[in-house]
């Protein structure tokens, strides 16, 4: 120990004037602290090296540089370390260059170092900050076999999805096929039982088409690929709302829309979130005279929140966990038509983009959806 009150070993060459120059900066980083005199001899350490490399205090001065090194990277080093005093230059954490540490019990451990050029009254010197980064190798691996992992469920999944589409399909066809055959062969005069039945059996058929779509819509955003871009939100969800209410001619619907500000987000997926919340706004306010749908926006906690807010039939909030799970439904099919994916899509979109969604409704007194993206954009409203 120095009269500074820091630990630090030093070659007999050092003087206590360069001694003092380095103590503090070397004792003062977390990495370990190597420096190296132009015979590649160690001549300054921290108390850092002497414990990561598992040496006492002292015990490394005077050693060459390569006894840190296991065997199979002496030999380059020694080239190396030549041509660095030739030309002298920093090298930063990263360059590059995988190395990996010897300790005195003779284990190893992966190392990433950085390399500086000191010039001192000894000569040139070469200093190492050295970094243990065994742990960043664990997650980095661990990293790449879930990343390998989900890949090969995503292709279990994209595999499913196709078998949905053709293997189901052909089935739902023949019996919709089968069942006009009857109707047509039984003539005009069909028997009121039978033609409820065969209606039941198209209206089953159309039923069940509809869930294969909504489920292949659903699996397939898990691996469709996310294509951001500074999407104006106001002109979006206008042109959303009008393609909507081509069909509900007659219908009295007071639309009101807030400049919505931009973000950054997938304009198809996007659209998909305005389609499917002012749809359902549309369906649910079937009842109210006039139809009241507001879509706007609120700041909170630095996020753009976006809502889409009506007068409908709103639901009980006891059971509001149950809105964005697939095929969950809070009202009859006989009181309103759907499939029960259009709010799971809807959160898995959100999510996507690092949002969340969440709803709040009183029973016969509306209900407002609202949805973040996950990053705010503070420019003008568009």
């Amino acid at each position: 120990m120095n009269d500074t009150g820091h630990k630090v070993s030093a070659a007999a060459p050092a003087s206590p004037i360069e001694r003092n120059q380095f103590v503090a900066l070397l004792e003062s980083v977390p990495d370990a602290i190597v420096m190296v005199d132009s015979a590649g001899r160690i001549a300054l350490v921290n108390t850092h090296a002497e414990k990561l490399f598992g040496y006492g205090p002292g015990e490394l001065l005077g050693k060459p540089l390569g006894a840190l090194l296991p065997e199979r990277f002496r030999t380059s080093h020694a080239e190396h370390a030549g041509d660095y005093f030739a030309r002298p230059r920093r090298r930063p954490m990263g360059a590059g260059i995988e190395l990996f540490g010897l300790r005195k019990n003779g284990s190893e451990f992966p190392a990433e170092i950085s390399l500086s050029p000191v010039q001192t009254e000894s000569g040139a010197w070469a200093m190492s900050a050295i970094r243990d980064i065994t742990d960043r190798k664990r997650i980095e691996r661990e990293l790449k076999e879930k990343n390998a992992a989900l890949e090969a469920a995503n292709q279990e999944l994209q595999a499913f999805a196709y078998s949905v589409s053709h293997d189901l399909r052909a089935p739902l066809r023949a019996m919709s096929g089968f069942a006009g055959m009857l109707k047509k062969s039984l003539g005009p005069d069909l028997p009121p039982e039978t033609g409820h039945a065969v209606k039941r059996i198209q209206d089953n058929v159309a039923k069940m088409s509809k869930l294969i779509d909504g489920l292949l819509d659903f699996s397939s955003l898990t691996w469709m690929a996310l294509t951001k871009k500074t999407v104006n939100v106001t002109e979006l969800a206008q042109s959303v709302f009008n393609e909507l209410t081509l069909s509900s001619a007659g219908r009295r619907v007071d639309f009101k829309l807030e400049p919505l500000p931009a973000c950054r987000a997938d304009a198809i997926l996007l659209r998909q979130v305005f389609a499917n919340l002012l749809s359902n706004a549309l369906k649910f306010t079937r009842e109210r005279d006039p139809a009241v749908i507001r879509a706007g926006f609120r700041h909170e906690n630095g996020e753009h929140v976006y809502f889409v807010q009506d007068n409908g039939a709103g639901f009980d909030m006891e059971y509001a966990g149950k809105l964005f799970r697939v095929f969950q439904r809070l009202h009859s099919p006989s009181e309103f038509e759907g499939t029960g994916v259009g709010l799971a899509i809807v959160q898995r979109i959100v999510q996507r983009h690092g949002g969340r969604v969440w709803a709040e409704s009183e029973v016969d007194r509306g209900a407002t959806f609202y949805f973040t993206l996950g990053e705010a954009t503070h420019g003008n409203s568009a």
